[in-house]
């Protein structure tokens, strides 16, 4: 199989079609687009979502922290703290384990989240150290957002730019190499700062508020595959106009070189918000400083992506474009 996250047939095959869940207090269970359970305790409901962080190693800790977290924004909840587990092969220093941890502190104290505990081991199974977090958060019972709201004719509203995440990985671990293939110095620094804006926590909470039908942070698979998910939940299509997706000049710079689609590369620090009233959220979000942008339209079925020369219907969700660079590099 290919490295990665499980495309969504194996997805369903493989993991899905195993399990079972039911407990009526859960409100939200496992399928395609919905990365976090929610759980009913009465006027409240709790939101839960676990991440691994496997395709960096510089900033692991605090990429964990943030990544489990959106996952709890993109359901309109306010993290409170996070559970991690860390494991490390036997050659890893004490040092290390200290700068990982600090790392964890320091992602959690960004967010003003606590780190309620987890799990460190020592292990031959893994052969670089991997960090994997579990979020809790939690929010009203008439709040919660999920990804199967969608609705048909909702505008498709997203934050910041596309290929954050993935940028910022590129920059940080390829940093000599992409010097070496002319890419401007003062791009690839913009590009290693983008980890700053990783966080969706704001517009998660400014979505919920502002009541949107559904939401999904950007993740593996970047934009196309995080657009794929949430209309698979929805079991709704959708028609998105590429020339209109915020694409930072850091990242056309680094993929344009590198020969990868920023649009199919991993992505938080993007949301994707649906809602009949666009033009007013992107209003209400910029007036936050968060760069919000229409991209298209929830449609009934279709998966269609404009071009400036054709239109591409998108039948399977993409293989995340770092997966690829990563396994032939």
């Amino acid at each position: 199989m290919k490295a990665g996250k499980l495309n969504i047939n194996n997805l369903k095959s493989l993991i899905l079609n195993q399990i079972s869940v039911t407990n009526q207090d859960v409100l939200v269970k496992p399928n395609i687009g919905e990365d976090s359970a929610v759980i009913d305790f009465g006027e409240f409901v709790a939101v839960i979502s676990t991440d691994p962080i496997t395709g960096v190693q510089k900033g692991m800790g605090s990429l964990a922290v943030n990544v489990a977290c959106n996952d709890i924004a993109a359901n309109g909840a306010k993290p409170i703290g996070i559970q991690q587990t860390l494991l490390v092969p036997p050659e890893t220093t004490e040092k290390e384990i200290i700068a990982i941890t600090r790392d964890i502190n320091k992602g959690a104290q960004e967010l003003g989240i606590d780190i309620l505990g987890g799990h460190t081991e020592i292990t031959d199974i893994v052969t670089k150290p991997l960090v994997s977090c579990t979020a809790i958060g939690k929010t009203t019972k008439e709040k919660f957002v999920t990804s199967s709201e969608a609705t048909v004719n909702d505008d498709i509203v997203v934050t910041k730019w596309v290929g954050l995440e993935g940028t910022s990985i590129l920059a940080t671990d390829y940093y000599e190499e992409l010097l070496n293939l002319d890419v401007d110095k003062e791009l690839l620094l913009t590009a290693k700062n983008f980890t700053d804006n990783i966080s969706v926590l704001p517009e998660g909470l400014i979505g919920a508020e502002f009541g949107v039908n559904a939401m999904h942070d950007v993740t593996e698979g970047g934009l196309y595959g995080s657009l794929f998910e949430l209309t698979e939940a929805a079991e709704v299509g959708f028609m998105i106009d590429q020339q209109k997706i915020p694409l930072h000049s850091a990242t056309k710079s680094i993929t344009t070189v590198l020969e990868l689609n920023p649009y199919q590369l991993i992505g938080s620090g993007m949301m994707i918000l649906t809602t009949s009233q666009g033009d007013k959220l992107v209003q209400q979000l910029n007036e936050k400083d968060i760069p919000a942008t229409v991209i298209g339209k929830i449609t009934e079925n279709k998966r269609i992506i404009k071009t400036s020369t054709t239109e591409i219907e998108l039948k399977e969700a993409p293989q995340d474009e770092l997966w690829e660079f990563l396994a032939e590099n």
